[in-house]
This record gives C-alpha cells, sequence and structure tokens, in this order.
C-alpha cells in the first residue's frame, strides 16, 4: 500500500480517507449531518413509518384510506419516528403500497400484510428500474422500463417480462390508520449482477 501524504511529509502520521474525511466534517461542524447521512442509507425496520414519497402529502405518514381499495399503489419511503428522518437517500429503500381484498390474498403474502395492503420494493428485479406502473386490467404491478408485470396478491411474483424473480415484500401493520413496518424486507432487492 502507498505512503500518506503525512509519512511522505515525514511526520510519521498516517491519516487514511475516513479519518480525512471525519476530521474535516467535524472541523466544519457537519457531523450531524454526517450521522444524519448515515442514518439515511439503513434499510427499513421494524418500527418505521411509510410516508408518501411525492406529491402534495410528500413525507407525510401513508393512511390506509390513502390508498385506493383494488389499486393503484402508491410509492413511498420508510421514515424514522425517533428522528424524523425519511430514509429517501437510497432508492432502494423506496416501495409500493397497495391496497386490495385480504380474502384475494395467498396465504403467504397476508403474512406480511394489513388489512388487505402489501407493500413491496419498488425496484425490479431484472435492471433495478422503477416498479411504479400499475395495469388495471391484470391488477400488477409494472416496472417501467422493461414492462415485468408482478402479482402483489401473490408475493409479487413475475407474471409477464424479463425480471427473474418476484420483488421483496416489506412487512406492515397498521397503527393509528397509518402503516408501520414490521420487519426486513423479505428478499433481496434489485437486480442480481454477474460477477
Amino acid at each position: 500500500m502507498g505512503e500518506t501524504q503525512g509519512e511522505r511529509e515525514g511526520c510519521g502520521c498516517a491519516v487514511g480517507r475516513r479519518e480525512l474525511v471525519l476530521g474535516a466534517a467535524v472541523a466544519l461542524g457537519a457531523l450531524p449531518a454526517v450521522a444524519a447521512a448515515a442514518a439515511n442509507e439503513r434499510r427499513p425496520k421494524a418500527g418505521d413509518l411509510l410516508v408518501h414519497s411525492m406529491g402534495p402529502k410528500k413525507g407525510q405518514p401513508l393512511a390506509v384510506e390513502d390508498l385506493p381499495p383494488g389499486g393503484p399503489g402508491l410509492l413511498a419511503f420508510p421514515m424514522d419516528p425517533a428522528t424524523g428522518t425519511v430514509l429517501d437517500g437510497s432508492r432502494f429503500n423506496e416501495v409500493i403500497a397497495v391496497r386490495l381484498d385480504a380474502a384475494a390474498l395467498s396465504e403467504e403474502t397476508r403474512k406480511g400484510a394489513a388489512d388487505g395492503v402489501v407493500v413491496y420494493s419498488a425496484i425490479c428485479s431484472h435492471e433495478a428500474c422503477p416498479v411504479n406502473m400499475w395495469n388495471d386490467h391484470e391488477h400488477t404491478l409494472v416496472c417501467s422500463c422493461h414492462g415485468s408485470m408482478f402479482d402483489p396478491r401473490a408475493k409479487a411474483k413475475v407474471v409477464f417480462g424479463p425480471a427473474p424473480r418476484r420483488l421483496a415484500q416489506l412487512p406492515v401493520k397498521v397503527e393509528g390508520g397509518v402503516l408501520v413496518v414490521t420487519g426486513p424486507f423479505d428478499g433481496r432487492i434489485g437486480a442480481v449482477r454477474a460477477a
């Protein structure tokens, strides 16, 4: 490994990139911002609220009544209720929530659903494009890039297109009318790249 600038200048101190960035952040008074950015990169966990990711209600808790029965879905991000930080620093945290007839859900799907509401990763398993469209005729979630379709009633299994696997489900419950995460995603998010 090459020598650091401090070693080249003869001070004998080895300063790595991480120490340099942290030191600069402290010197500039930016440590809280660095900590917030790190928190924003974490994945959803139990207790997080789901909030609207766009539109006039952006940042407000996603209520069951906000979701039209039978679709389409709405895009959302998790929010840490303790800090109020919306976890939108990674698009891999974006989800799509759909309100369906609970009786139409498969048994496996119902385990992570609440009052017929299912929540899935909004990142396609084919090329990591957004899953942000709804096919009203087929009642499926649709990737806007290559047209893969996913059945939200059956763990978002692929029913059409090039996607190689289903979307990861995010388990939720309803508290006070809003959606609350109960655990991590139940599968891999996005595309699997060849080594």
